[in-house]
């Protein structure tokens, strides 16, 4: 039901559904404040403590077409594959997993803050996963809620009439290419790159569902920068020394004029770097001279998944 608005600066219900999926409780409350409209999902279960995800408003429409996906509400031919939806400065991961019980769906939400990833996991109903289905169906409701908050008060009538039509309705071409398939992310993509300030003066860059946190510090062996990449739960830190800020700077100008003009100039990389001399050649013996004289042969070794993200 859609509660009406107040004038407190305080969160405002705007409206809620609760859902019992076998021994799990879950509470869907639409909110809004001086900031804008957001969907709070909380679980809570007998075996595990109460968790929550923040939705933000332009993603519910996204969630409701993923459950329908998983739901078995489209045209898709083969197993489900798991999903990527970033929005805005979070990124909400969809994955499929089994144990006795039956099946489940994992909804995590990476850049949720200082509480860094959390996540609800829906068990799917049976084999024709009645439960996503359901949640499904509780989303198209609290669209419409939310779109008819949006617009103008209107009655029980046309409420009903668009809730059918929202139920009813199959996804729409675009909105079936992007959950389709194997490719694995969806949905409106990052907002643009941000930049904040904390408490204690340091940094924050947020770029997509990444953020990178810029902080002073020093030690017993002077001043220095820390650099710190956040994804989720894991964490990447470099420190910079402070009388090397000066050059970190001027390499980013660089790298950022040259993004910029779309041209890497591979000629100034070459003429700074040293000119190679080869070694003289051993008297030793013409085995070892004829080694030394020899050319290194360029090779390529791959790169493993692990160390890729790694050095990403």
């Amino acid at each position: 039901m859609a509660q009406p608005m107040s004038s407190s600066n305080e969160d405002q219900e705007v409206c809620s559904e609760t859902l019992r999926v076998e021994s799990k409780l879950f509470y869907l409350d639409l909110k809004r404040n001086a900031r804008g409209r957001y969907l709070k999902i909380a679980e809570k279960g007998t075996n595990r403590e109460r968790s929550t995800i923040i939705v933000p408003y332009t993603g519910i429409m996204w969630f409701r077409e993923l459950f329908n996906y998983y739901a078995g509400g489209t045209n898709e031919q083969g197993p489900l594959v798991s999903k990527e939806l970033p929005i805005e400065t979070k990124a909400f991961y969809f994955e499929i997993g089994e144990n006795t019980r039956g099946r489940f769906l994992r909804v995590s939400e990476s850049g949720a803050g200082p509480r860094g990833r959390s996540s609800i996991v829906i068990p799917a109903g049976g084999a024709t996963a009645t439960a996503w289905g359901t949640f499904r169906d509780a989303l198209t409701r609290i669209e419409v809620a939310g779109q008819q908050a949006e617009t103008s008060e209107s009655s029980s009538d046309r409420f009903d009439d668009t809730v059918h039509q929202l139920s009813s309705m199959r996804i729409q071409d675009d909105v079936t290419a992007a959950v389709a398939g194997s490719r694995t992310v969806v949905g409106p993509g990052p907002s643009p790159p941000t930049i904040t300030e904390t408490e204690t003066g340091g940094q924050i860059v947020r770029a997509g569902h990444k953020r990178f946190f810029f902080d002073l510090g020093s030690n017993a062996k002077g001043k220095f920068l820390r650099i710190t990449e956040v994804v989720g739960l894991e964490r990447i830190a470099i420190v910079v020394p402070a009388e090397a800020m000066g050059q970190f700077q001027a390499a980013l100008g660089t790298c950022q004029e040259q993004h910029a003009s779309g041209v890497v100039s591979t000629a100034r990389i070459q003429q700074q770097l040293p000119t190679m001399q080869p070694p003289p050649a051993p008297t030793t013996s013409a085995s070892v001279q004829s080694s030394a004289a020899a050319p290194c042969t360029p090779s390529v070794t791959d790169v493993s998944p692990q160390m890729s993200q790694a050095i990403r």
